[in-house]
């Protein structure tokens, strides 16, 4: 009770105390407190050397131990978050504490995570995102240097999504007659003017 004792002060006020026991008890039934502990390590580590820590954000700011630990610098109590948005012992998911550090000292941490857990126990992730059908014509007209308006015409009149999913280009356009909703953003531009052919009634 170290933490909190410099938090709050000594003795620690009774809603306090009972709001770290009933974390405590929470955290430690999940499963949890040896990631509390990893993560305070690496946010120690990092303003003894001198490393610009943020003062954390999202769901983690409604955790008091994380906020005794330091791991946070947001008081949930004084701004009466909620830590069942953080860790609710009915969804069985891993808590996510987001740390923040000054980019310039990124491979440092990562160095010094690797050598205190071991290399095999340490590793980069990515996130990729994808962009639906309408979202990619409106970006390719603009990264391709026409109008906003036109991309978003061309994306305005293609089909909407079948089951969550879109419809292949071809079918799509044969649908929708995209075509014939275009009009030339630039003048003299062959690709723009060209007269789209009409099929045989």
């Amino acid at each position: 009770m170290k933490g909190a004792a410099e938090r709050y002060g000594a003795p620690l006020p009774a809603a306090v105390s009972e709001r770290i026991e009933y974390e405590l008890g929470v955290i430690g039934t999940m499963g949890f407190s040896a990631y509390f502990l990893v993560v305070w390590d690496l946010i120690a580590h990092a303003r003894g050397s001198g490393i610009r820590v943020g003062p954390g954000r999202g769901s983690a700011a409604g955790c008091c131990v994380a906020y005794c630990l330091r791991i946070v610098d947001l008081d949930p109590i004084r701004h009466d978050l909620l830590f069942e948005r953080f860790l609710n012992p009915g969804r069985k998911q891993m808590p996510d504490i987001d740390m923040d550090f000054d980019e310039r000292h990124r491979g440092e941490m990562i160095r010094y995570a690797a050598e205190r857990y071991g290399w095999d126990r340490v590793a980069q992730i990515v996130t990729f995102s994808t962009i639906k059908a309408r979202a990619a014509v409106r970006d390719g007209a603009r990264v391709l240097g026409y109008p906003y308006a036109l991309g978003d015409r061309v994306a305005k009149a293609m089909p909407p999504l079948v089951m969550g999913r879109t419809r292949r280009c071809g079918r799509a356009s044969r649908k929708a007659r995209v075509s014939r909703t275009v009009s030339s953003p630039r003048p003299g531009c062959a690709r723009c003017t060209r007269p789209t052919p009409r099929r045989a009634a």
